[in-house]
């Protein structure tokens, strides 16, 4: 990063994901063909999402990765919670403009909200089973697209980063 700057490195990464369906002409810019944009499945739920975080962090555990998703928003925040159990992706690649997840994802694991072990009202922690490699490498999850789903219904997209 360029130049001076008075915020502190939080250490880990962080992915800022935005619903897809707030921004019609959003969905177009990201691609042309027909098969990535009608992949982009609008909801009522969603409609009211705003933009949420996912942290990656070192668990205590030597093995494991703790995930937090966080929101400033209470709505966006129960949004989420009721779906229950949401499958979270990282692409082998940092593509966004490609939707159409065909290919396999360099990791995948599903966050079953009943497994949260925050008490906060604008956070939701889970462990993964796995530890991730926090940097950048062939298998780490710097620069790569991150995916949140439910179902078929894409609830947010983002690339990871440095925090």
């Amino acid at each position: 990063m360029c130049g001076d700057t008075n915020r502190q490195s939080l250490g880990g990464t962080i992915a800022v994901l935005f619903p897809q369906n707030q921004n019609t002409s959003a969905e177009a810019s990201l691609s042309s063909s027909p098969e990535s944009v009608s992949s982009f499945t609008s909801s009522s739920s969603t409609a009211s999402m705003s933009s949420y975080n996912l942290f990656f962090r070192d668990a205590e555990e030597a093995n494991r990765t703790k995930v937090v998703l966080q929101t400033n928003d209470t709505e966006t925040y129960h949004a989420l919670r009721d779906y229950g159990r949401l499958d979270i992706r990282i692409e082998k690649y940092g593509d966004i403009s490609n939707t159409s997840q065909s290919l396999s994802p360099l990791h995948q694991f599903k966050l079953s909200m009943d497994q949260d072990t925050c008490s906060s009202r604008t956070e939701m922690e889970f462990e993964l089973p796995e530890k991730l490699d926090l940097g950048v490498s062939d298998t780490g999850v710097i620069g790569r697209q991150v995916t949140v789903r439910e179902g078929g219904m894409i609830l947010g997209i983002g690339v990871v980063g440095y925090n």
